[in-house]
């Protein structure tokens, strides 16, 4: 088979012949159809972010929508032929306070998860793919809709579980920290799937927020950030009708809290502020403020299972639409280019790579 391969950070990917896989007991192999690029592939292949690689060479790559080739022992809900969606979040299935965790293909996530990054250290950059079954879930019904459209699911996954965690009701008014970016423009989209009455949207530029609002059919209100907090504080709440329920921050490497902040201050008293994304600095949190409000602050990463078959049932539903995610296919072998194009993708936009067409492995 083929398989785009990384001997170690800092070198180039190479497409190489590689054996195929049997899978083994608890795992599924997947004949990959489609593999969403994330858009720091770049800089993580290069070696320039502070994670905790896969033994090389691996192939790299998290998310993707593929068909099973073969299940191994042990595994019963999955069959072959059944086309899945596979995403990186594995989670040691052991009954311990912290069970070890990693992201497949990408990197560690607990102190002791190294022996779980060589037990499964491929991801989906790969003609066969061999995964855990509990990161595989089935896409019965989903014939009609092409695996490109289908790998948008990766985009949506992380805010989802996010925005359930924060415990979103239906009814209640979300802020969304970030909504021009990647994860964040999709929470915007989650949140009114999941029933929000109103998605008040936070970013920096109004032209990406203008998409959100179009989409919104009314419950999407825009506010571009000034960088001053409490300007920034009075014109979300005016907008949230006194204050929002649920905030919602999806921040990128953030330099300056100022935004988070005025997230947190939007809320009503007792409202939550779910974080998810990433700062560079520190976040000065009053206590007595906390307090006063009656405010929570959940830190939260990636999503449960249950958070995954929610989201592809509100897809299957109509509920939450993939079609309005702007998409860049490529070949397998065009991965460089790939790659560039995902560096370059905002908000609502998503690069895949495919098997569909001629030639896709060159």
């Amino acid at each position: 088979m083929k398989a785009w391969m990384l001997d170690e950070p800092g070198k180039p990917l190479a497409l190489r012949d590689e054996p195929t896989p049997l899978p083994r007991r608890g795992a599924v192999l997947l004949r990959m159809e489609a593999v969403p690029l994330l858009s720091y592939t770049r800089a993580y292949v290069e070696g320039k972010l502070p994670y905790a690689f896969p033994p090389g060479p691996f192939s790299p790559g998290t998310n993707g929508v593929g068909r099973i080739e073969a299940v191994g022992e042990g595994v019963f809900g999955l069959r072959p032929g059944q086309r899945v969606v596979v995403h990186p979040y594995w989670v040691a299935n052991e009954a311990v306070a912290e069970p070890e965790q990693i992201l497949i293909g990408l990197t560690g996530i607990s102190a002791g998860s190294a022996p779980m990054l060589a037990d499964f250290p491929h991801g989906t950059l790969r003609e066969f793919a061999e995964f855990p079954a509990s990161t595989v879930l089935a896409l019965d019904g989903f014939d009609a809709m092409p695996s490109a459209r289908l790998a948008v699911l990766g985009k949506f996954s992380v805010p989802f579980g996010g925005l359930r965690r924060g415990r979103l009701v239906a009814g209640e008014t979300v802020v969304v920290n970030g909504a021009t970016g990647y994860f964040g423009s999709a929470a915007v989209l989650a949140a009114l799937a999941l029933g929000a009455s109103r998605v008040v949207a936070l970013g920096r530029r109004a032209e990406p927020l203008a998409k959100l609002v179009e989409l919104g059919s009314g419950r999407v209100v825009p506010i571009v950030l000034t960088r001053d907090g409490a300007r920034d504080v009075a014109a979300i709440r005016e907008v949230a009708g006194g204050g929002a329920d649920l905030a919602f921050d999806m921040v990128g490497h953030a330099q300056e809290p100022n935004a988070t902040l005025a997230a947190l201050r939007s809320l009503r008293r007792n409202g939550r502020l779910v974080l998810m994304g990433s700062m560079d600095v520190i976040l000065p949190i009053t206590y007595s403020e906390m307090l006063r409000n009656n405010w929570e602050l959940i830190g939260h990463f990636m999503y449960s299972s249950a958070d995954y078959l929610a989201l592809v049932s509100l897809v299957a539903s109509g509920q939450l639409s993939l079609d309005v995610v702007e998409l860049a296919t490529y070949p397998f072998a065009q991965l460089e280019a790939a790659i560039d194009r995902a560096g370059a993708a905002q908000g609502l936009q998503c690069t895949v790579v495919s098997a569909e067409g001629e030639r896709a492995w060159g």
